[in-house]
Formats: structure tokens, sequence, C-alpha cells
């Protein structure tokens, strides 16, 4: 058994049914998964390579490329779509409350943080009109608002439901604002990736394969309960991440566009400006699949 070593946010359902299934004993690999709590430390742990790749935002690659100079990869898109909220506490109405108030943030320049400032922006308040403290991953930004540390936070799932639950207050949801998000792919260095082609073809293969059961019909009830069983997701919340996989996990230029659209908009990346193939490699995927990008 070949063993990778892989970080993320959270375990998505292809890789549930990959380890559930045996999709990637089958390929003859190991996955050691590591969940990162905050982005600042998954960047510099992915540009000093100690993990071999991460399964998280292009945003986040594209961000760490352009504006840090690291040289990473991107080979698969596994989620197309966001599953986020903008979350105030129980006294907070509407984005017009939170002008001059703390918000919750992890990396600052990319994925949720910079959804967050369409959100703030369309709503009238710009960056300087707020202050956002570093904090972490959506647990760690649940926290802090539940503490009254923060005013709002933008939260994934679970996270999301217990801070309404708690009886927060919803003041936007990211897909309305930012649609066809690639939300989680596969990237890390480039060199590592291209000295390591054959195991990621491998990983691939076996993400596929992850995928195409989980997106049979047949297999649509026991995919949905693995992950209500193991994401803390209620039934709704299931349905959403089950109708944001991507089929055969293929890189859609279009949404890498989205990426680099928005951050052009919001002013974090500088020209020039590269087009979405700079980014990403369809080569891996089209061995792992036979298929054609």
């Amino acid at each position: 058994m070949d063993r990778l070593r892989v970080t993320g946010y959270h375990r998505r359902l292809p890789h549930l049914v990959a380890d559930e299934m045996g999709f990637f004993a089958a390929e003859g690999l190991e996955v050691d998964y590591h969940i990162t709590t905050f982005a600042p430390d998954h960047n510099k742990g992915m540009a000093e390579g100690r993990w071999d790749f991460t399964l998280s935002s292009a945003d986040t690659m594209i961000a760490r490329t352009t504006t840090d100079g690291t040289d990473y990869i991107l080979f698969l898109q596994a989620e197309e779509g966001l599953s986020a909220t903008l979350i105030g506490r129980p006294e907070i109405t509407g984005i017009s409350d939170l002008s001059g108030a703390v918000l919750a943030g992890d990396p600052g320049d990319s994925n949720l943080d910079l959804i967050r400032r369409k959100i703030m922006r369309v709503g009238g308040i710009g960056e300087d009109a707020y202050e956002v403290d570093i904090i972490g991953t959506s647990p760690k930004r649940l926290e802090a608002l539940l503490e009254g540390k923060v005013s709002a936070a933008m939260l994934a799932p679970p996270s999301s439901q217990k801070a309404l639950d708690a009886g927060c207050t919803a003041l936007a949801e990211a897909d309305d604002y930012v649609p066809g998000w690639p939300r989680t792919c596969g990237w890390g260095l480039r060199g590592w990736v291209e000295g390591h082609r054959k195991l990621v073809v491998r990983f691939i293969r076996a993400w596929e394969a992850a995928s195409d059961w989980a997106l049979n019909s047949a297999n649509r009830k026991a995919a949905l309960e693995l992950l209500m069983a193991t994401g803390g997701l209620n039934r709704d919340r299931a349905e959403l991440a089950y109708r944001q996989l991507v089929p055969k996990a293929k890189i859609n230029r279009a949404a890498m566009q989205t990426v680099i659209d928005l951050r052009i908009e919001l002013g974090v990346y500088a020209p020039p400006h590269s087009p979405p193939e700079r980014f990403y490699d369809t080569s891996y995927w089209c061995e792992a699949t036979g298929l054609l990008a």
C-alpha cells in the first residue's frame, strides 16, 4: 500500500465512500487525512510540503499562487457550489447592522473571507467599515460568534445550523452571490504532483469510482445516510452537499474563471491576469478516467 498525506477542512462524500467501499484500497492507497482548522497554517504547511496535496478550495490555490508565488497545480474538482451562510448574532437583523462591527475570518484574502467581502460590498459596506478577527475554520468562528466575541461570521454546515439553532440570524447565503464556486478540489505543489503522477492518477481513479457510486440512484439513500452519520449534517444540508458533487470529479474551466473574475473584482488579484488553464492540468484526470477533458 502506498501512503498519501492529504489535508483539508472536511472529508467530503466521495472520500467517505472511497474509505467505506474500499475504492482507495482497490488502488493500493492508504490516505492519511489531516483536518486543518486554521487557513494560515494550512497554507504554510502546503507551501512547505507538509502534506502531499490538499482537498480544498480552488480559490485558495489561485490566491497562494498569484499572491505568494507558490507554484501549485490543480488536478480534480470534487464539488461545485457553496454551502455557507453569513450569520449574525441574534441582535443583528441585517447586513447594515454590521457597519463598525467585528467579524470572524480565516485566510483573510480567499475562500469564505472573499465571499464575505462580496456580500458586504453588495450590502453597501466596504472593508474599511468593519474589522476582521482571523480566528479559524467554521467551528472556531461559531465558538467566537456564540461567545459574543464577533458580531457575524461566514459559517459552513454543520456550524451554520448550530448557530441558527442557538437563535442567530441568517443574513445572506453565499451561493446567491457567487454561484458555481469550485469549492473542493485536489491540488498540490507542481513539483510534487508532476513527480508522483502515477500516485495522483490512482487517487483520481479511486475518487471518480466513489463519485460514480454515490451518484448512482441506487446508492443515493446510502450516500445521504453516510453524510448525515459522519458529517453531522441534517437531511436538507446532506441533500445540498449531494447535489454539489461534480460527476467524475471533472474540472470545470468556467468555475475556475468565476474565481479569477471575483478576485479581480475585489482587487486581490493584481495584473497581469492569467487564464484558468495556468492553474490546472487535465492530463491526470484524462489518464485516470480514459475520457477527454
